[in-house]
């Protein structure tokens, strides 16, 4: 079976780099979990490394943070069709439009507070800017629902198009529409993701752009750099983050099968799709690139490997992508184990038992 070994203090420094980035701009982190289907360890290693909140797209992620890390703010970020708010323990939900709201009153005859999500050129969920006001105004006027803020995307599917464009169509659309600050109540949010947008705190920019840029939002989401150390540069492309762990997250596999095919040297390590999904993994052996890839194993190409070939059954290991990464916290057949955190022993994870 392929194990997932998860470094606990790996994630908690990544995330404590980041807060350290964001921090000269009063910016919160936002932990985001869904890569690690709401791991509530994975959460508390991101709290402990300076998040603010956390952040997860599914309810029962949700709902299992809330048990393990009840003090914590905790957002939803997106509200399935026909799910109704109400009972979800989040502090936050996102929308894109003031319908996914109507059932907002929660338990005890509170209020549910929601964050409209805004498109500003990443191709995500949102209106358009030229719409968000007269959406506020539709959610403002449902019984039980605050209009807490404004939220987007910038540099998740397309990464950063130009210097802060994206932002700065979304800065000007929050000055038009966002919810005024009110005496002894909550600041209003504006949320930008993802972790693309710590591309722009790199090479050297002036302070006072980065803080025209950066200085007017509350909170900042991010998975990718505190889990994995990569910002995404669009289009399927990472660059590391400097001073983060790239291997907080480690596959482990067996090679099923070694061969010298005519001069081709192969290895058949056992990872397939059903571990991995559409993702990608980087061989730690250096001389191992990663090729054709099947439902059960990953085929290895190993001509540029110095020295002898792995042995069959030796353990091998790989670094995943965002996508690998989010496959095999899901797949049943990845053993995960936390390692880290200052923990005395190894806490392995059974296949099926992720809280």
């Amino acid at each position: 079976m392929p194990r997932l070994t998860i470094d606990l203090k790996k994630i908690e420094e990544n995330t404590r780099l980041v807060a350290g980035m964001l921090s000269p701009f009063n910016v919160r982190l936002v932990g985001v979990t869904k890569a690690c289907l709401g791991n509530w360890h994975v959460a508390a290693a991101m709290v402990a490394g300076g998040a603010a909140a956390l952040a997860d797209s599914r309810a029962a992620s949700i709902a299992r943070l809330r048990r393990h890390l009840p003090s914590v703010e905790l957002q939803l970020l997106r509200v399935q069709p026909g799910e109704e708010p109400a009972p979800v323990p989040a502090d936050l939900f996102f929308i894109s439009s003031a319908a996914q709201a109507r059932t907002a009153t929660a338990p005890g005859g509170g209020a549910r507070r929601f964050i409209l999500l805004v498109e500003t050129g990443d191709g995500r969920e949102g209106v358009l800017p030229e719409q968000a006001e007269a959406e506020i105004s539709r959610l403002g006027a449902l019984p039980g629902a605050v209009a807490a803020g404004l939220a987007t995307n910038t540099a998740c599917a397309r990464g950063v198009l130009a210097p802060g464009e994206p932002l700065e169509r979304f800065r000007k659309t929050a000055g038009l529409t966002a919810p005024p600050a009110v005496a002894g109540a909550p600041r209003p949010v504006i949320s930008a993701g993802g972790s693309g947008l710590l591309g722009l705190l790199q090479g050297g920019r002036q302070a006072g752009w980065l803080e025209e840029v950066f200085g007017w939002l509350t909170d900042l989401r991010s998975g990718e750099a505190l889990l994995l150390g990569n910002i995404p540069a669009g289009g399927g492309g990472v660059a590391p983050l400097p001073g983060a762990h790239r291997d907080a997250f480690v596959l482990e596999a067996p090679a099923l099968e070694v061969s010298d095919k005519g001069g081709r040297r192969q290895v058949l390590a056992g990872l397939g799709i059903q571990d991995i999904g559409a993702g990608k993994v980087t061989p730690v052996t250096p001389g191992l690139a990663a090729g054709t890839v099947t439902s059960d194993y990953l085929a290895l190409d190993g001509s540029e490997l110095m020295g002898a070939l792995p042995a069959v059954g030796e353990i091998l290991g790989f670094i995943p992508s965002y996508y690998a990464l989010l496959a095999a916290m899901t797949s049943p057949f990845v053993e995960k184990v936390l390692v880290g955190a200052g923990q005395a022993a190894s806490v392995a994870l059974g296949s099926q038992r992720l809280g």
